[in-house]
């Protein structure tokens, strides 16, 4: 594995020139890739001018998803590593750069928006679950320094833009189902009536899962509104979910070796599983000022009821409650100043949730006694500004710089005369900068570097403290120095960048569970590690009809200071991230027939920090076929889906760090799945 993605790495960097050359214009008429305009970077700028590192993602490109996980159209983006496809019950896990590997369910240390409203809450923990992939048409992956402007839990940003209202009124349904027991029923419909425009969109999905006690059921309901005025737009939306899954659990390598798709035994003996019901409401305003200047007022709030069952007794049940708000706005001003333009941004955010938590003893899938009780808070409040600055028409320079603060709070209800009072609070606070420098070659070519530094803060569910309530009093926010280099190329066929990037780590925030409460994580501080890496990807239309991309991504992230219990493990390598992946996707589309055919390859890693126990590589080959009939402007697309064409036996997540060695999650082999989508 190790050698075929060096010898595909150096493939992709040694053509490159005659990579370039083809882009050239030829006599044949082929598609063009229009030039990207970038947001997530807090302005609209040219991706080829910004001097940082952004992969953009169309859903256009990716026809005949399953639309399970955004893991597919995340594997198109160098240095994201997505983990947990089909356990529902410990969501998607996705990383940039090695951020977010460590959660045991959903997404840390990436900051996630939705149509410029944050999805992430404020204490850096993000769920994916309330997101209708359906809707998704485009995403800006944010990788590096640059991301120091979204604060907290900012080791990149994943901006997700959904559709908008049309101008002209269409209905769709959708209808899959395949193996594994997945069933799937999507129906939306939009218009626009004068200045309003509204959609409306549901989705259920069922899934059975690979494995034993793996069921699934997920059903989300969004509607937005737009209203256009003279002054802006105003933005409406709401997101409901009501989501349950069971859990199989981690399995030991005998388990593994004995039954792939085993449950774990305690998982089954105490019904673990999880259930979500969430309402969530946001609003955005995109304004108009004088001149060229624009500016956005946001602001959400929303309610979510969780509660799950864990694979032992005690504390072995958990529910919450929780109420969230947030609002933010910032202001872009455009002016010269001693014959320089300047685009400076100015902007706040202020986010809040609390918690009424509780955990019982599980009695074999029943509830039993209180053994927790606290209310939660967690408030954060940034100020940033950034000013980018055309020196010249080769030479661009963005600095940017953030103050951010957090509070987390504990309010212990659960006080017995052999447990104390654990409430308390803890009070974090950051400046952070980003500097940025970019120069262009020619018309078609730019080289940047950038240098800044980013903080992390352990979520409240982090500060969980192994003793007991309250929170860890050990625990510390992980710091970074980031610096990177990059060289991006945009032809009217041809589209590449290459990025270089180091960081130094304080304190990096590692997962761990304890033998008596498997599916429990809790952490701790690792006080030094560095993350040296480089990406590259290809966009190239090869021919009117035919698209290659590829992306390749290196890393060496390993612990420069790190004792545990007596143990030296200075030099290992970060658990849960591979050291090489590799993506690969030819496409082709001719009069309304698509198929693609892509490749995920993944090297070896390791499922804990000791480097004791190893994971093998992996790759998987997928292929995606449907045709578009159309007649009296309805369409009708049935699409045909088939993952792990080769049936390959992988692993479709690594626990990190487990107490019990249950490291393994077994992943499905060749799996099929049929779907027909009608637009009228």
């Amino acid at each position: 594995m190790k050698t075929s993605l060096s010898a595909a790495a150096g493939f992709l960097l040694s053509g490159g020139v005659s990579l370039a050359q083809a882009a050239e214009p030829a006599d044949q008429v082929v598609a063009e890739l229009a030039p990207l305009v970038i947001t997530s970077p807090r302005t609209s700028s040219r991706w080829l001018s910004t001097p940082a590192a952004v992969t953009v993602v169309q859903a256009s490109a990716a026809a005949g998803e399953q639309n399970l996980a955004l893991d597919r159209l995340l594997a198109s983006v160098p240095g994201v590593f997505s983990q947990n496809r089909y356990n529902l019950a410990q969501g998607l896990r996705p990383s940039i750069r090695g951020f977010g590997a460590r959660g045991n369910f959903g997404v840390r240390g990436v900051r996630v928006l939705v149509d410029g409203v944050p999805l992430t809450m404020p204490d850096g923990q993000t769920e994916l679950d309330g997101l209708d992939l359906g809707l998704v048409e485009r995403m800006e992956v944010l990788r590096g320094p640059a991301s120091v402007l979204y604060g907290n839990a900012a080791g990149g940003v994943l901006a997700i833009q959904t559709r908008e209202p049309p101008a002209e009124p269409y209905s769709l349904l959708d209808v899959s189902g395949g193996e594994l027991g997945y069933q799937r029923l999507r129906a939306e419909t939009a218009g626009s009536a004068g200045n309003l425009g509204g959609l409306l969109a549901f989705n259920s999905t069922q899934l059975d899962g690979y494995r034993e006690h793996g069921k699934a059921e997920t059903n989300s309901l969004t509607g937005k509104l737009r209203w256009y005025g003279e002054g802006g737009r105003l933005g409406v939306s709401f997101n409901a979910i009501d989501n349950r899954a069971e859990d199989p659990g981690g399995l030991t390598a005998a388990e593994v070796s004995a039954n792939r798709d085993q449950a774990a035994p305690n998982n089954l003996r105490f019904d673990a599983d999880e259930f979500i019901r969430q309402q969530r409401l946001a609003l955005v305003w995109d304004g108009y000022a004088s001149g060229t200047d624009d500016y956005q007022l946001r602001s959400y709030l929303g309610r979510r009821e969780f509660g799950n069952r864990l694979g032992f007794t005690n504390g072995g049940q958990t529910t919450f409650e929780r109420a969230f708000a947030g609002l933010g706005g910032q202001y872009n001003h455009r002016r010269a100043v001693f014959g320089l333009p300047h685009t400076l941004t100015v902007g706040v955010d202020l986010e809040s949730q609390r918690d009424d938590r509780r955990r019982y003893d599980n009695l074999l899938g029943e509830r039993g006694a209180l053994t927790q009780q606290q209310d939660e808070s967690a408030d954060s409040s940034g100020l940033f500004i950034q000013d980018e600055i055309s020196l010249s028409d080769d030479w661009q320079a963005t600095l940017g710089l953030r103050y951010d603060r957090v509070r987390l709070a504990v309010n212990d209800h659960f006080v017995t005369l052999t447990d104390g009072d654990d409430s308390g609070s803890r009070n974090l606070q950051d400046w952070n900068y980003s500097l940025g420098l970019s120069y262009r070659l020619d018309p078609h070519q730019s080289l940047y570097g950038r240098v800044g530094t980013s903080f992390e803060t352990p979520t409240v569910n982090e500060l969980a403290n192994p003793q007991g309530a309250g929170f860890n009093p050990a625990l510390a926010p992980a710091q970074a120095l980031n610096r990177e280099i990059g060289l991006k190329g945009e032809w009217p066929r041809l589209r590449y960048e290459l990025a270089l990037f180091s960081m130094d780590l304080e304190d990096e925030l590692v997962a761990f569970s304890l033998d008596g409460q498997p599916g429990r994580n809790f952490y701790r501080n690792a006080g030094q590690s560095r993350r040296d890496g480089f990406e590259a990807s290809l966009e190239w239309q090869l021919h009117e009809h035919w698209r290659l991309t590829t992306a390749y991504a290196y890393n060496r992230y390993r612990f420069v200071q790190y004792q545990v219990a007596g143990n030296d493990l200075d030099g290992n390598r970060l658990a849960g991230i591979p050291r090489q992946t590799l993506f690969t996707e030819l496409g082709y589309e001719y009069q309304d027939v698509y198929a693609r055919l892509n490749l995920s390859a993944f090297d070896r890693m390791y499922a804990n920090d000791a480097n004791s126990v190893r994971v093998p590589g992996y790759a998987l080959l997928n292929l995606r076929i449907g045709k578009r009939l159309t007649w009296n402007e309805q369409t009708l697309e049935p699409y045909l889906g088939l993952d792990n064409l080769l049936d390959r036996r992988y692993f479709d997540n690594v626990r990190i760090n487990d107490g019990n060695a249950r490291y393994f999650e077994p992943g499905p082999g060749r799996t099929l799945y049929l779907g027909l989508r009608a637009t009228f």
